[in-house]
């Protein structure tokens, strides 16, 4: 728990204060509207907790000012998730979730195509989610500079297997003579480093080119761009022997 969180309160006690008595006939309906109440505060928590911990890091967080943004008390936000780490995690999953779940929606895009038009068009969804959820890349340079318990948990828990999926697909393109032989780590990185900071930076894209990056015309031409030159950087010519090793 952060320094500044106050004691945890007893949920049998919080509930207490919230809940009005109800006649018999009326408890139904009401219990029903107070739990929809609490699933939404819950909820509001989570969306709150994940813009504080991307615009903050962990440290920098606290479950005070968490409370503050969705205009709650600090021992509701206990009462929902136990701890400030707890609420972190909660965070993370949530995000990943939403993570997997653009992109299994958009399997069927994929299902069918060989490695490198399947390559082409993951760039582009992974591309639409950065832009619509912009706290994933920001928790996951909040927590990759320092090596922590909360890395070790993130990797194990969401990073990894999405690794494996990508180190999969580049293999079997490396495999089909499709891309250069470049270790995988300096492909990834530079290629998930370009899908992030045009947009996390757009502040900064303003003011100097005055164009917003997050504007849909400006994504969709970005993709392409992304898409072009890091194709032209890792793709092998027909013929052409591969000295990138």
């Amino acid at each position: 728990m952060d320094k500044c969180a106050t004691p945890m309160t007893d949920s049998r006690n919080l509930e207490a204060r919230t809940a009005s008595p109800a006649e018999p006939d009326e408890a139904g309906p009401k219990r029903k509207r107070r739990v929809r109440s609490s699933k939404a505060t819950r909820a509001q928590i989570l969306e709150a907790a994940l813009r504080e911990f991307a615009e903050q890091g962990y440290e920098g967080a606290t479950t005070a000012s968490i409370a503050r943004r969705v205009g709650v008390t600090q021992p509701l936000v206990h009462y929902h998730f136990g701890s400030k780490e707890a609420l972190w995690k909660a965070a993370c999953n949530s995000i990943f979730e939403r993570l997997t779940e653009h992109l299994r929606q958009n399997q069927a895009d994929v299902a069918a195509m060989s490695s490198a038009p399947e390559l082409v068009t993951q760039t582009y969804h992974l591309i639409d989610f950065i832009v619509a959820h912009p706290e994933l890349p920001r928790l996951l340079v909040n927590e990759g500079v320092t090596k922590s318990p909360r890395l070790h948990w993130l990797v194990e828990t969401h990073l990894r297997p999405l690794f494996s999926a990508w180190d999969t697909a580049l293999d079997e393109a490396k495999r089909a003579g499709l891309i250069k032989d470049i270790p995988n780590a300096f492909v990834l990185f530079t290629f998930l480093g370009a899908c992030y900071q045009l947009f996390d930076l757009a502040p900064l894209v303003r003011e100097v080119y005055g164009f917003d990056p997050r504007d849909e015309q400006q994504v969709q031409r970005f993709a392409n761009a992304l898409i072009e030159i890091f194709l032209a950087g890792i793709s092998r010519e027909e013929g052409e022997e591969d000295d990138s090793a």
